[in-house]
């Protein structure tokens, strides 16, 4: 990293006519950040510089002075991409990268994140599927403020130099298919003016079998149909899974990775048909949220009780740690001693996740929320007699593929199901 520093200050030098001066922590905070380090990792391996201070006070004064200098919004994430484009497109030599492939990059709509967490194994999945194995469509699926988000973010950074263009487009406003394909088409200037969705589809995908394309939708949800849109709802949502069967159906060499908190109906027409996947994504292992709680200020003991009781939810325990640290001085076991704390932040989400549920997958989580001890299917089955099974089994499935309930083990031949604490506490909060 030090040469893309030197570079750097090359390139401010001949360009700008000043001199990038950073004091010896500033450089050094750069120069991790640039090699994914975390602050926590930072403050153990930079003299005379507490945590706080590093992540509080000099980090956000240094990439405030580079987003001055280099007048693009920078930051801890994507300062090694931003630097390298920059320097690449103003004729720089940058060590490890090649010359002639300069990748279209658009993420002005992924948001920012902090330290990124583990997540080592889920990273190489969807790397083996979309790099290796050449996936045209991957899904990323959990529940709300999981991770999905976060972890497509840096899988951004790990793969983008495979690709041509890199496209990420926020459908949390429920945007019309016919803008996001507008907005898609300009990085393929054509002189086509064709208004049928279907032949914007198929024009989309010849260039997608020309360039390879890395097409990132986040937020799948907020263009789902349920059973209280309106018929222009419907249908808008009826294009986004026909383009979802058609960029999963169509030969080409790009891919699209979608995040939602539900599983798109048109998925279970495409798996097993072509190579589409998913990615069902739960709470941090124990040493991921151990290093978050420490990131965030809190001490053991307690930090594995504390995962265990919100299953590892990154923003269940951030919004806990902020609790533990403010009524509790820090002290992880008294907070422990009251019953499971839900913040309103997390009640908003569930809500959220909730609204998208069918009766019958809520009445599921309403029993199982009822009981002390895991259920098995055929249990399940007893509590909806007037059910068929079929329907049943569909919905259960489901809401395993979103991890709104769990596996506790395999007992003659099924599955054991529960609830994680953090939706039973929701559960008894709006329903009982």
């Amino acid at each position: 990293m030090d040469e893309l520093v030197m570079l750097l200050r090359d390139w401010v030098q001949r360009s700008k006519g000043i001199e990038l001066n950073l004091d010896p922590c500033e450089e050094a905070i750069l120069k991790y950040s640039l090699a994914g380090i975390s602050y926590s990792k930072m403050s153990d391996d930079i003299p005379n510089y507490e945590l706080s201070t590093i992540a509080n006070i000099k980090a956000p004064k240094l990439f405030k002075r580079l987003r001055e200098v280099t007048e693009t919004e920078i930051n801890k994430k994507n300062c090694k991409l931003i630097l390298t484009q920059l320097l690449q497109q103003n004729n720089q030599e940058v060590i490890g990268v090649k010359n002639n492939h300069i990748s279209h990059i658009n993420l002005h709509e992924a948001p920012d994140f902090g330290d990124f967490y583990g997540r080592s194994q889920e990273l190489s999945d969807l790397q083996r599927l979309i790099i290796a194995e050449n996936c045209p469509v991957v899904g990323v699926l959990g529940m709300g403020k999981i991770g999905k988000t976060a972890l497509v973010r840096e899988l951004v950074e790990n793969i983008y130099r495979h690709f041509d263009y890199v496209i990420w487009k926020s459908l949390e406003y429920s945007p019309d298919l016919e803008e996001i394909l507008t907005e898609i088409e300009r990085y393929f200037p054509s002189n086509n003016a064709e208004t049928n969705i279907n032949t914007r589809i198929s024009h989309l995908i010849n260039h997608f079998n020309q360039h390879r394309c890395l097409l990132i939708f986040d937020k799948w949800e907020a263009v789902t149909g349920n059973g209280e849109a309106s018929a222009q709802q419907q249908e808008n949502y009826s294009n986004y899974e026909k383009f979802l069967s058609r960029i999963g159906e169509s030969k080409h060499k790009s891919c699209l990775i979608f995040m939602s908190i539900q599983k798109p109906s048109i998925m279970n027409l495409l798996l097993g048909r072509s190579k589409i996947n998913e990615l069902s994504l739960s709470g941090l292992k124990n040493q991921e949220a151990k290093a978050l709680l420490t990131n965030l200020g809190l001490f053991d003991p307690g930090f594995e009780a504390l995962i265990n009781r919100y299953q590892g939810h990154p923003l269940a325990l951030s919004l806990a740690a902020e609790m533990i640290k403010n009524i509790y001085n820090g002290q992880i076991t008294k907070f422990l001693e009251g019953t499971i704390f839900m913040h309103d932040a997390m009640l908003g989400i569930l809500d959220k996740q909730f609204s998208y549920l069918l009766n019958l997958e809520r009445n599921i989580i309403k029993k199982l929320a009822d009981q002390s001890e895991p259920k098995l299917t055929d249990q399940i089955f007893k509590y909806f007699p007037s059910i068929p099974q079929a329907a049943v089994i569909q919905a259960i499935n489901k809401l395993w593929q979103i991890r709104l309930i769990e596996k506790e083990e395999i007992q003659e031949h099924q599955a054991l199901w529960i609830l994680n604490p953090l939706i039973k506490k929701y559960i008894k909060r709006r329903y009982q």
